[in-house]
């Protein structure tokens, strides 16, 4: 037997069915709320924040990072390049560079080996170290800049699909295990520049540096641009290659001229 509901008990189970469904799209409202409040960046956290997109780390985090933590920290380069403490990295790379250039260069000079070989010229000598201690300063900027754009054009013919800022910010942090070089360069330093042990070692902490770079590289490199390690070990060793494959055809070339000159004629005849 069907029982028959008033009209206006209807209406109250109508009114409390509507309000539940209120009630529930407010906590979900709530709900959104919070999760927005809570993800970085003012996104929800339901929707998967791509990685790397948290905060960045700060100056010193990014320094530790890149020693010990390498991988991870070139992907938060890749997802955020952060190009001012790039730059940072350079100019303190540069200033230090160009301390140990003063540094040993004042100690050539007060060697009293300015009279005897260069004679008259040791004065100018003198005047232009401050000059000279300024382009190696500025060099270090010039080498960071033609560097990262040809790491950056080798990585995209590659096959890349990166941005050159990634790159130029991957670059300019891979210089920090040059900082390790100045502890040792001191001792050099104080141990005598002529010194063989001394230069054996220099030269070995310097390898050493150089193949930890390259692999710093190579690692944000292939994180920026999304490539192999070994095409990205291809395009950090690309502008090297560059070089010795252009002084290779430059040999070729004297080397044929040369031959090519019957014995005994004067060159001048021939330029």
């Amino acid at each position: 037997m069907n029982e028959e509901i008033p009209d206006g008990a209807e209406g109250r189970r109508d009114d409390s069915g509507s309000a539940g469904a209120l009630l529930d799209n407010a906590g979900s409202d709530q709900e959104l709320a919070e999760n927005f409040l809570e993800s970085p960046e003012g996104l929800p956290a339901s929707l998967g924040l791509e990685e790397g997109a948290g905060p960045f780390p700060g100056f010193l985090e990014l320094v530790y990072g890149v020693f010990f933590e390498p991988r991870p920290t070139m992907q938060k380069v890749a997802a955020r390049p952060p190009l001012g403490q790039a730059a940072l990295v350079v100019t303190i790379l540069s200033a230090l560079g160009s301390v140990m250039w003063l540094l040993t260069t004042a100690r050539f000079l007060g060697r009293g080996l300015d009279a005897a070989i260069w004679g008259s010229f040791a004065p100018a000598l003198q005047i232009l170290v401050p000059p000279a201690a300024a382009t190696v300063f500025l060099w270090g900027y010039l080498k960071w800049f033609v560097y990262s754009s040809f790491l950056s054009l080798a990585a995209e013919l590659l096959g890349g699909q990166g941005r050159a800022k990634g790159v130029f910010a991957a670059s300019g942090l891979a210089g920090l295990p040059a900082v390790l070089l100045v502890p040792v360069q001191l001792v050099v330093f104080g141990i005598g520049v002529d010194s063989p042990a001394g230069n054996v070692f220099l030269g070995l902490a310097g390898l050493a540096v150089a193949i930890w770079s390259i692999a710093l590289k190579t690692l944000g490199v292939g994180e920026v641009h999304g490539l192999s390690a070994g095409r990205s070990l291809l395009a950090v060793l690309s502008p090297y290659l560059t070089l010795l494959a252009f002084f290779i055809f430059l040999l070729v070339v004297i080397t044929m001229a040369v031959t090519a000159i019957p014995s005994g004629v004067p060159l001048r005849n021939y330029f």
